[in-house]
């Protein structure tokens, strides 16, 4: 892993089923893609009893890695930049030495063949790289194998990255269980092989030694990437969908608005329900579930053996809480080669500030700290504490330097530029460090900077997965910093400080009385909002199951809100609240107010912002659209004087 020269690196990881190629532009924290691609060779499915790779496969394997080297050689990938790992399938080959010595005769690269030790911390370390901070066991399902460790990782940890000194390797990987399945010929026999399953894991479990202060009282945060759970999260996201009618069948459109794997969640109670649900079922039930999620019938067919092998995880490991990660074995050999100091960035900052530094449009420095301090002012703590649910600690200064990138678009497409700038149709869709409840956060913060809600249905199922009391935030802080930037658009932070503006906040109790109907009558069909709520709650939330029958919640606390933290009659809990205190900004003009401040379209601003903040309207010219959301924000419109 070292002697690595300036310039891209390869990774190619042969796995169980399939193998991955990439190559990365740099070594910086989120690890920028040049390119990806995978060639389908499963060298665990050819394997008979004899354990040995087929010829033929030998040689669709040599011809892939000939194009790999060709396409190193077309990105100018130094030769001492390219690692080629092996994990289990050829761990276990008869004819492994035969299999390496013809990729080597063939392309003078060597594969190291990784222990089942150091496969469990490589893909822990891939996790790593595509969270911000992880706190919880990990574990990574391939063809071959499944492995189990624990990582503490990020901000909250003293000591740096801390992982398992002794993860845990087991053979029920996918395709090694579904094998070990089809040879089971009676119900007796499946349950053993449960049973062997349920023990090795618990086993696997002691010997990882997970702290202490990991779990919870409702049990662990797990992590969970490689080919099989991600299957298992695209199937999860696909129950998200609502029926749509067809020629004497039916299909099914999906409603869920991030359909990307890193970063979705689950609670452990939906996962349970989900792997029982599929865990007897046909691989046809399954493709066509997954139709529109890229999961090939092969990888569907091994979905029975990812939720037996689940199954048993969730009998003897308590689960809270399941992410899933797109990071695996290329991500954690490129992320063990950082240095220390560049695997504790943001990889959310370290991707925008590349991102906008090509821009004609991008922030200095010192720009920057004056926008963000002006805003702190308008935002108090606790909406930046790093335990808030919105995480605006790490997405408003990520917010400042995207806001302005879209002020040159005709005015019709800005807000709807900037909205789709974190989401999987926008270019930060590749940028690591983000869940998908901050995705929204900040895709309708830069929506609502930009001058309001978008004219596009995804907007409210985006919305959905943000609270109402996340909305609220998005549109108050959004609409501030349009006023902000609005003040000197050339020069934002410059000119802000010659402006002399200022914020100042104060406390309020008006919550409850601001949550009322403002009086506006509206037609029934008005209730975006509302009705997306109910659909998301009949459809999303309890869609319905292969034989038109409600099925449970996946995301196992009923709601679209986003927040997992109602109680059981639906009303938000005493921590929730006290995260979103109702409070009052006052717009502070020096006694002899600036050119940049003294002018008709600044003042009109600054007098309209208590109405944009609480406004229950569709934002869009000539439309409006009802959305019930709390007025935790006032504004004083007066734009009272400095004494």
């Amino acid at each position: 892993m070292t002697n690595i020269n300036e310039g891209p690196i390869a990774i190619i990881d042969m796995g169980s089923n399939g193998i991955r190629f990439g190559i990365v532009n740099n070594l910086s924290r989120h690890l920028p893609v040049t390119y990806e691609e995978r060639a389908p060779i499963s060298l665990l499915e050819v394997q008979g009893e004899d354990k040995m790779i087929p010829p033929d496969t030998i040689e669709q394997v040599v011809n892939s890695f000939r194009r790999f080297k060709a396409l190193c050689e077309d990105a100018h990938v130094p030769d001492s930049n390219i690692r080629v790992i092996a994990t289990e399938a050829t761990r276990v080959a008869a004819n492994a030495k035969e299999f390496l010595d013809a990729i080597y005769q063939a392309t003078g690269w060597s594969v190291k063949l990784l222990s089942k030790q150091e496969e469990a911390l490589i893909s822990a370390s891939g996790i790593v790289e595509s969270f911000y901070s992880v706190k919880g066991l990990t574990s990574d399902c391939g063809g071959g194998s499944v492995e189990l460790s624990y990582v503490i990782s990020g901000p909250n940890s003293d000591n740096g990255f801390q992982a398992a000194q002794q993860p845990v390797s087991l053979p029920y990987g996918a395709m090694a269980l579904k094998k070990r399945l089809a040879q089971c010929g009676t119900k007796e026999e499946r349950h053993a092989l449960y049973d062997e399953v349920k023990t090795a894991l618990q086993q696997a479990l002691h010997d990882t030694q997970p702290p202490y202060d990991i779990q919870h009282d409702d049990g662990y945060e797990i992590y969970m990437s490689g080919g099989g759970f991600r299957a298992l999260g695209y199937l999860s996201m696909a129950r998200k969908s609502h029926k749509v009618a067809g020629s004497g069948d039916y299909t099914r459109q999906p409603d869920y608005p991030i359909p990307m794997i890193n970063g979705y969640t689950i609670s452990g109670k939906a996962l349970k329900k989900l792997v029982h649900r599929y865990n007897n079922k046909k691989a046809d039930d399954v493709v066509r579930q997954v139709q529109g999620f890229r999961i090939s019938r092969r990888r569907a067919e091994m979905m029975p053996a990812i939720c037996f092998l689940v199954s048993a995880m969730v009998e003897v490991i308590p689960i809270r809480r399941v992410h899933f990660s797109e990071g695996g074995v290329r991500q954690g050999i490129c992320y063990q080669m950082l240095t220390a100091h560049e695997q504790s960035k943001d990889p959310l900052f370290s991707s925008v500030k590349m991102y906008t530094s090509s821009s004609d449009f991008a922030l200095r420095d010192e720009e920057f700290g004056a926008i963000y301090d002006i805003l702190k002012d308008a935002l108090p703590e606790p909406y930046l504490d790093s335990n808030h649910p919105l995480q605006l600690c790490r997405l408003l200064p990520a917010a400042i330097y995207l806001a302005n990138l879209t002020s040159h678009y005709p005015k019709e497409s800005r807000a709807y530029v900037a909205f789709h700038m974190p989401l999987p149709s926008g270019p930060l869709a590749n940028v690591p460090g983000l869940t998908h409840k901050e995705r929204a956060t900040l895709a309708i913060l830069l929506a609502y900077r930009q001058g309001g809600a978008v004219p596009d249905p995804i907007f409210y199922k985006v919305q959905s997965l943000v609270g109402k009391k996340g909305i609220s935030v998005c549109k108050y802080l959004g609409r501030v910093m349009e006023l902000v930037f609005a003040v000197s658009p050339l020069q934002p932070g410059i000119g802000l400080i010659r402006s002399g503006l200022t914020f100042k906040t104060i406390a309020t109790d008006d919550e409850a009385n601001n949550d009322s109907d403002d009086g506006t009558n509206y037609d029934d069909d008005d209730a975006t909002f509302q009705q997306y709520e109910q659909h998301t709650k009949r459809h999303m939330d309890q869609g319905e199951d292969d034989s038109g029958n409600a099925a449970d919640d996946d995301d196992g606390d009923g709601d679209c809100d986003g927040d997992d933290n109602d109680d059981d009659n639906g009303n938000e809990t005493n921590t929730i609240k006290n995260f979103y205190p109702p409070m009052k900004l006052c717009i502070q003009l020096p006694p002899d107010r600036s050119i940049l401040l003294n002018a008709p379209g600044i003042m009109s601003l600054m007098e309209k912002l208590d109405k944009k903040v609480n406004t229950r309207k569709f934002d869009m010219d000539g439309e409006e659209k009802k959305i019930k959301c709390p007025s935790l924000f006032s504004v004083d419109v007066s734009c009272r004087l400095l004494e």
